[in-house]
């Protein structure tokens, strides 16, 4: 089914995963301000993304549901702490992150995530989450199927964590449980989980956008 969620999320989800921001990262011409800037934001999305895989525990109909925004929670908190160390590697602190106003494209893609959490159920949810996730994987695999590994890209930390087994094997498990998830929807309410897939998508784009116009 995540194949078709991305099939009618097109022409937006190849806008996204192959973004100019995602070009520049395989080439290793990304300019640093705009690495820098997107990695702040990218810290600031990561609370909120956090904040929806808690409210997907709220949501749960029953310990199994509960079970995987849970787990995938536990991941996120250990994540962020890398996260602030990788953050450091590119000169950049944590009073820095914290003294970092939101970004409208951060506060309009993470406010979407969590609007649609409180309005909907699980499957609702997952279909704002799936999109990072497996988004993710797909870029980092982008870069890799066309682009020469290089030896001096300074990005390459970033592509070899997004293409590696870890998380190609979380996207894989995000996406097979809104594929559960959306097992007994009609087709009323699967168009309802396509448009909330797809509008993801599009934030997705204008969060790549972001870094490059470091707005």
């Amino acid at each position: 089914m995540i194949t078709q969620f991305i099939e009618n999320a097109q022409p937006y989800w190849q806008r996204y995963v192959e973004h100019q921001f995602v070009q520049q990262l395989a080439q290793g011409t990304l300019p640093k301000a705009c690495f820098q800037h997107y990695l702040k934001q990218d810290y600031l999305y990561l609370f909120h993304y956090s904040r929806a895989f808690a409210l997907g525990i709220f949501k749960a109909k029953n310990f199994k549901e509960m079970a995987v925004p849970r787990q995938t929670l536990d991941i996120l908190s250990q994540e962020t702490q890398l996260h602030l160390d990788y953050c450091k590697q590119w000169g950049i602190s944590e009073q820095e992150i914290a003294d970092t106003p939101e970004s409208p494209a951060c506060i309009a893609y993470t406010r979407y995530l969590l609007d649609v959490g409180m309005t909907g159920g699980l499957a609702e949810l997952y279909a704002a989450i799936t999109p990072c996730a497996v988004g993710y994987v797909q870029a980092a695999d982008y870069i890799t199927t066309h682009y020469p590994r290089l030896p001096n890209n300074p990005y390459q930390d970033w592509i070899d964590t997004y293409s590696s087994a870890d998380f190609q094997q979380a996207a894989t498990e995000t996406a097979d449980f809104l594929t559960a998830l959306c097992q007994s929807l009609n087709t009323n309410q699967l168009a309802h989980i396509q448009n909330i897939f797809t509008t993801a998508t599009r934030m997705e784009v204008n969060f790549w956008q972001m870094g490059l116009d470091l707005s």
